[in-house]
């Protein structure tokens, strides 16, 4: 099965100026996870990845921070790397 979800991102509601993972890492629903999760080596396998950002109070956070410092590995904010590379295109 070929991972196709495309979550809708309202970009106008994330920080303008997010805050380092330092910040809040510690309240995310990902802290304490093995991160090897949120760097899958497939799009398929990231699954796993992306309910831990579905039930997080901060992905908006995170997502603005990964896009912000042009994140090009694994899964931030509840999106992919080809999630996010597709997301910079539309808002180019």
């Amino acid at each position: 099965m070929r991972f196709e979800r495309f979550p809708k991102v309202d970009v106008s509601i994330l920080p303008p100026n997010p805050a380092p993972p330092d910040y809040w890492q510690e309240r995310a629903a990902c802290f304490g996870v093995d991160s090897d999760i949120f760097f899958p080596i497939s799009e398929e396998e990231a699954g796993p990845a992306l309910t831990f950002c579905d039930s997080c109070r901060i992905k908006e956070e995170c997502l603005a921070w990964a896009l912000k410092n042009g994140e090009r590995y694994g899964v931030w904010g509840g999106l992919t790397e080809q999630q996010r590379r597709r997301l910079q295109r539309q808002v180019a």
